[in-house]
């Protein structure tokens, strides 16, 4: 196994990668669970606690500056993002839940004094033209209060990458502490929502399990070893594939502007990783 820097850096998009591949069964499993929102993030939330647990082996949270923030910022999203799709289409609150990279950007210039490089500005360029082209059909001016909550999920979005950087973050504790935020506000809504279903209750058993518990595992691993925006722009691969899924299931098939949007987003992130992969220069050593 290469443990060397290089290597290191090589396994952070790799992991990243696993995280949206387990984030995009969201749609394809919601729809089959006819119960509300709420009820749902509450469930898969406190599914997804239970797997951490079981990954760390331990339930202890270190409750820092920076732990608490990621631990906001991550409930904050879940909970902006399932309001923003009640009040405007699914396809512009995803849409605008992915100003994220663009947040990644302007936190780390005000905050870090950290300028993008000319490579960054056109990856997030093209991603999100990408995402333009990939929702071209469905695309609609939706609710203003739904849109405006959906770009505060895409903010919120940001601030979990930029978070779980912080020093002073562990992003276990981080994720298990939103874990337990979006459980305790999704608990209230069981009540008169949640049915004896079997089949709904597979479907939240995965994506408890699976969808969130599994692909923030792999979110954990993958953070450590990879800059903020690099691994945001990763995550357009969940939007790309969380339709792919459902339109496999109900025999749907994409659209040209999605299949065109799709190509362009894979293909920019692909090409941004070997061209920062190319240029790494793993530190010197000294002896």
């Amino acid at each position: 196994m290469d443990s060397s820097p290089r290597g290191d850096t090589r396994k952070g998009p790799l992991f990243m990668l696993a995280a949206s591949l387990c984030w995009s069964l969201g749609g394809l499993c919601i729809k089959y669970i006819p119960w509300n929102a709420m009820s749902i993030v509450g469930l898969r939330a406190l599914l997804a606690a239970a797997v951490f647990v079981v990954y760390r082996r331990g339930v202890k949270i270190s409750f820092t500056r920076g732990n608490v923030l990621g631990a906001a910022c991550l409930a904050a999203t879940t909970i902006l993002f399932v309001f923003s799709n009640k009040m405007t289409t699914a396809a512009a609150a995803i849409l605008l839940q992915f100003t994220a990279p663009i947040f990644i950007i302007l936190i780390e210039l005000v905050f870090h004094r950290k300028k993008p490089g000319t490579g960054e500005l056109i990856a997030v360029g093209a991603t999100m033209l990408g995402m333009l082209l990939f929702f071209a059909d469905q695309l609609e001016p939706g609710g203003p209060l739904g849109n405006l909550l959906a770009i505060a999920s895409g903010l919120c979005f940001a601030g979990v990458f930029v978070c779980n950087k912080r020093p002073d973050t562990d992003p276990e504790h981080a994720l298990l502490l939103g874990f337990l935020i979006n459980a305790a506000a999704g608990l209230p809504f069981l009540f008169g929502s949640v049915t004896a279903d079997p089949v709904a209750w597979g479907f939240v058993i995965l994506l408890g399990t699976v969808q969130v518990g599994l692909a923030y595992v792999f979110f954990s691993m993958g953070i450590r070893r990879c800059p903020a925006l690099p691994a945001c722009l990763i995550t357009a691969a969940e939007p790309v594939l969380n339709p792919v899924w459902v339109a496999l299931a109900a025999g749907e098939t994409p659209g040209p502007f999605a299949m065109a949007g799709g190509a362009v987003i894979v293909a920019a992130v692909v090409i941004y990783h070997v061209w920062s992969f190319s240029k790494y220069r793993p530190p010197s050593r000294t002896y």
